[in-house]
């Protein structure tokens, strides 16, 4: 099919057609098939046709640009998940009372540089009056141990047992699974271990029997509170966001 286009009057006086040939044709010639078509007028229909083409085409994708949705990078991202820094003895949360808590037994036995975690379970003897919180020590090793009231409390359940296995008198087991490797007991805290090496029950025994942290006196407390805020001080101002 051809597009016709009148254009300039031929020697008879006669309108001729400029017939624009559509396909794989070339304009390159002032006749195609015996037709005469004006090479002006073809180029710049053409050349209309190529715009037009090409103008949709960007038209198409300025609008998929606009109606795509855009994604924040910020946002995107999931947030890491921060782990809570566990109680210290200077937090509130862990006072310096003299008495053995979990947050001081841990802070003490890891800052003595031994592999100590809880093991997220706890046991029950029935011969003792408190139950006990389970820990492992390095690959191993383990320990249960009962945090009583106070130290008066405690004596009346150590006192009644076999000091070094932590059972009942005449019984080399008790409710143990095993026999324990040692026992240390220091004011409110009992600690029975097991499967531990020589160097681990050291280690521990000079930890735990050193006691628990003693309140602070009036004067450590002001200078541990002028050592905090020089400390503050010194911290690099956070970056303008």
């Amino acid at each position: 099919m051809f597009p016709v286009q009148y254009g300039n009057l031929a020697s008879n006086g006669e309108h001729k057609p400029n017939i624009i040939p559509l396909g794989g044709e070339r304009f390159g010639s002032a006749r195609h098939d015996g037709v005469h078509w004006n090479m002006p007028t073809a180029f710049l229909i053409a050349r209309a046709r190529r715009g037009s083409v090409l103008f949709g085409v960007v038209a198409l994708a300025a609008c998929s640009g606009d109606d795509a949705p855009k994604v924040d990078s910020a946002t995107s991202q999931p947030a890491a998940a921060v782990m809570p820094r566990p109680a210290t003895p200077s937090d509130s949360a862990c006072p310096r009372d003299g008495t053995w808590k979990r947050c001081v037994l841990e802070d003490r036995v890891v800052k003595s540089g031994l592999a100590f975690k809880p093991a997220g379970d706890s046991m029950t003897v029935a011969y003792l009056r408190v139950p006990g919180v389970r820990y492992k020590i390095g690959l191993t090793a383990s320990m249960v141990a009962f945090f009583y009231a106070d130290t008066a409390d405690a004596a009346k359940d150590v006192t009644a047992l076999d000091r070094f296995r932590l059972t009942p008198r005449g019984d080399t087991i008790g409710a143990w699974k095993s026999v324990p490797s040692d026992v240390i007991w220091s004011g409110n805290l009992v600690a029975v271990l097991f499967d531990a090496s020589a160097t681990q029950i050291e280690r521990l025994r000079l930890t735990i029997t050193a006691g628990a942290p003693q309140p602070l006196s009036d004067a450590a407390k002001a200078a541990k509170a002028a050592a905090d805020a020089q400390t503050v001080q010194k911290l690099p101002p956070m970056p303008a966001r």
